[in-house]
């Protein structure tokens, strides 16, 4: 038998939880802006790169079937057009703006060239550009990233 001592469990206290609370939303505060901007930047980079898989890929198919296509960018959508009818879509994200905003197109010959009025620019909100320029040479198509 004990003789007048009650035992007490060691639990944690509602102090020890509000001060652990506010160091993890203080963490939190940091962390979350920097992930959103490298989620921006992660999309922007992903839909260029698929841009410029889209272009060399529709190069190889009119050089490899002695055809031309067409491509268009129209609504957050790149199109490539094969015998009037579309053979390739691709789906920019709304986030991302191509610059500037009015139909912009590119000739796929059966030589194997690409011939574009200008480059692609696609933009994120946050300022970032990733350029996709066609070059003179069959089946050239080189990308750049930049910060405005």
């Amino acid at each position: 038998m004990q003789s007048g001592k009650v035992a007490y469990s060691r639990g944690i206290t509602l102090v020890e939880l509000i001060v652990v609370m506010v160091i993890l939303s203080m963490a939190l505060a940091l962390v979350v802006p920097s992930m959103a901007n490298s989620y921006q930047n992660w999309m922007l980079r992903s839909a260029g790169r698929r841009t410029v898989a889209l272009f060399r890929f529709a190069s190889d198919v009119a050089r490899r079937d002695g055809t031309d296509l067409a491509g268009y960018y129209e609504n957050h959508r790149l199109v490539v057009l094969r015998n009037g009818s579309i053979f390739k879509e691709l789906e920019i994200p709304t986030s991302i703006t191509v610059h500037p905003e009015k139909p912009r197109s590119v000739v796929f010959l059966y030589t194997g060239q690409l011939i574009a009025p200008e480059p692609f620019v696609l933009e994120n909100e946050r300022g970032r550009r990733f350029t996709v320029e066609v070059g003179p040479l069959p089946g050239q198509v080189t990308s750049k990233e930049t910060m405005r």
